[in-house]
């Protein structure tokens, strides 16, 4: 018996029509390089910080650290290719999301608590995402030297958008990334 092709269309319409058909998925990748006249390897003291367990009660200021919560780390160079010119600069872009209209409160969990860096020679300098630091600049005869083995103290803390900050988990990735110049 020879099935005609109307009897089939009408089940492969229907069947199209349940869903069974599948769409494609899309990925996407962003990727980033910087072309720089000399370069360094960034390090960090620590790749994870924790800043303790705190109350309620300890966040008496809007935007400003928890005292108790402040913790030292250090960022340096090393492996840096000769500076081109004196007076060039090694400095650290510094990166990460922050809390609406508070560039210096670093979050990536959404309440309204995060992390405040500052230079811990000007600690109440906040800094913020975006920020360039500059670590070391070339001598007269720049060599390496002028910016191998070259750090920055920073200390971390706690702050909150409101006297009542939100319970919970606080999470700031940030990246510092090497600049020249």
């Amino acid at each position: 018996m020879r099935k005609s092709v109307f009897m089939v269309a009408p089940v492969v319409a229907l069947l199209a029509g349940m869903g069974i058909a599948q769409a494609a998925t899309n990925a996407q990748i962003t990727i980033t390089a910087n072309v720089v006249a000399s370069t360094c390897d960034v390090s960090i003291s620590t790749g994870n910080m924790d800043l303790g367990n705190f109350a309620l009660a300890d966040f008496t200021a809007v935007a400003t650290p928890v005292a108790d919560s402040v913790k030292k780390f250090t960022v340096g160079l090393n492996n840096c290719e000769t500076p081109m010119a004196e007076g060039d600069t090694a400095n650290l872009i510094v990166s990460g999301q922050t809390l609406a209209a508070n560039p210096n409160i670093f979050n990536t969990t959404g309440t309204n608590t995060g992390v405040m860096l500052s230079e811990v020679a000007t600690p109440t300098a906040y800094i913020s995402a975006g920020d360039k630091l500059t670590v070391a600049t070339a001598g007269a005869t720049p060599a390496a030297g002028d910016f191998n083995g070259k750090t920055l103290s920073l200390q971390a803390a706690l702050a909150s958008t409101s006297t009542t900050p939100d319970l919970g988990m606080v999470s700031a990735p940030i990246l510092f990334s090497f600049s020249y110049n």
